[in-house]
């Protein structure tokens, strides 16, 4: 592995050089310095080309002595500022990291993307885009925490990039972790299928607006953030800051790295390319670009692998079958002592029923049957030793889809697994499950879904 610097020998570049030589130090890795002339030198100008050879062995020397004993600096001129003659496979398969100046390099008119921009759509890996200030350059050299704002969306895989780079940041030096989430309050409510009533004329001034995130909507995605981010090891506090808001994205994280003085931001993103990049945009290429401070744009092919812990909790529809039971059975042993079973009951909605509810969690009118039906969920519970050291929860809903009921409760509780009951034999019961829910499950659910066959 090796950390690889562009320069143009600017004096942005040359602080750019100088933080990547210091963290070529700290983690004992060799440093590729490649010399980038905006102004093509050609064969008829061999003097500006062995001027600007001299220029880079002079800033080689001058960082061989950052990289401690046996630190390696290795020196190479090239003819222009295409990233494909810049990075080529060896360089790619080889490079921990990419460091450029953010800004100093001049471009054509027919070119309006800086370097740093082509360097990180070219995503072969990290880049990381330095701005002039001291803070990235103190925290290489140990002498202080970086305050450090990452991108995180629970439910892409760009994040985990992202993570997987915040990771190396925090064995490198200790870094407080400002983890943003840029969420839509409607998209939220409706995903989680809650719509508690909000009742305007209560809520305090500033909350009066299409952006407030209902405190249920927040908890569940506080959980879903710390969720994704796992177990940062290092030093630094993490903060979860889920920002509200509509448009693009990369302007809402933008406003959360400046309104928080983030000296650093980390961002996932997607290789997109022509007619993808220009209609959905991006979100790296924006924070990239208006960023006050360093970015670093990470590629999906740095990710970890993410490894899925054996379940710790369920959930299992119900509908008073046996299939239903033995499903909840089944629930229960695979989550052991310790785990968490979550029962959820489904009551679809009739058509004399049907009509503007902005709650979950309604049952059957009158309030004696909501009492009666919430009273067998919890006989549903078992009575055996092992069920006693489960925790168990119960819920009844209404919907007029029970899939995307299903589905919805999952996000809400955030549970590892759904076990789903089936049967040949057509029971008789009020709301009972098709065998097509659980086919439509397995489809469209986020999380795994295990079909119990009754026997």
């Amino acid at each position: 592995m090796a950390i690889i610097c562009a320069t143009n020998l600017s004096a942005e570049a040359a602080h750019a050089a100088t933080v990547a030589a210091t963290l070529a130090g700290r983690l004992g890795e060799p440093l590729l310095l490649l010399g980038v002339d905006d102004e093509v030198p050609d064969a008829e100008a061999p003097d500006a080309l062995s001027t600007a050879e001299g220029g880079l062995a002079a800033e080689a020397a001058r960082l061989r002595p950052l990289l401690g004993p046996g630190g390696s600096v290795e020196p190479r001129m090239q003819r222009g500022a295409s990233v494909e003659t810049l990075l080529g496979d060896a360089e790619c398969k080889s490079a921990r990291m990419v460091v450029v100046a953010a800004g100093g390099w001049r471009t054509s008119p027919w070119r309006k993307t800086s370097l740093a921009e082509r360097l990180a759509r070219h995503g072969c890996a990290p880049v990381l885009a330095v701005r002039r200030d001291s803070a990235l350059l103190d925290w290489a050299r140990g002498r202080r925490r970086l305050l450090v704002m990452v991108g995180v969306d629970p439910r892409s895989a760009t994040s985990d990039a992202a993570i997987t780079f915040l990771r190396e940041l925090r064995r490198v030096g200790g870094c407080d972790v400002l983890a943003a989430y840029v969420c839509s309050p409607l998209e939220e409510r409706e995903r989680l299928g809650i719509r508690t009533p909000v009742h305007v004329e209560r809520l305090d001034p500033r909350e009066r607006s299409m952006e407030g995130l209902d405190p249920l909507v927040e908890r569940v995605l506080h959980r879903e953030v710390r969720e994704r981010l796992g177990d940062l090891e290092g030093e630094g506090r993490v903060e979860v800051v889920l920002e509200p808001g509509y448009g693009r994205p990369a302007d809402h994280l933008l406003h959360v790295a400046h309104a928080r003085s983030a000296e650093l931001t980390v961002v996932g993103m997607h290789l997109r390319g022509g007619v993808q990049r220009l209609w959905h945009g991006s979100v790296s290429e924006g924070v990239l670009r208006h960023a006050e401070r360093s970015v670093a744009c990470i590629p999906p092919g740095a990710r970890e692998p993410r490894r899925l812990p054996p379940p710790r909790s369920a959930l299992v529809p119900v509908d008073f079958t046996l299939a239903s039971g033995q499903a909840i059975a089944q629930a229960c042993s695979l989550v052991g002592p310790g785990g968490r079973v979550h029962l959820l009951h489904v009551h679809r909605l009739k058509g004399r029923e049907r009509g503007p509810r902005d709650f979950h969690g309604v049952l059957p009118e009158p309030e004696s049957e909501r009492d009666q039906v919430m009273q067998r969920l919890w006989a549903q519970v078992p009575r055996d030793t092992v069920a006693q050291a489960v925790h168990w929860s119960v819920e009844g809903v209404s919907g007029d889809d029970v899939t995307i009921a299903i589905c919805q409760a999952t996000e809400r509780e955030g549970v590892d697994l759904v076990c789903v009951g089936t049967s040949s034999r057509r029971e008789v019961a009020p709301d009972v499950l098709e065998e097509a829910v659980a086919k439509e499950l397995v489809l469209r659910c986020r999380r795994p879904v295990m079909v119990v066959p009754s026997v």
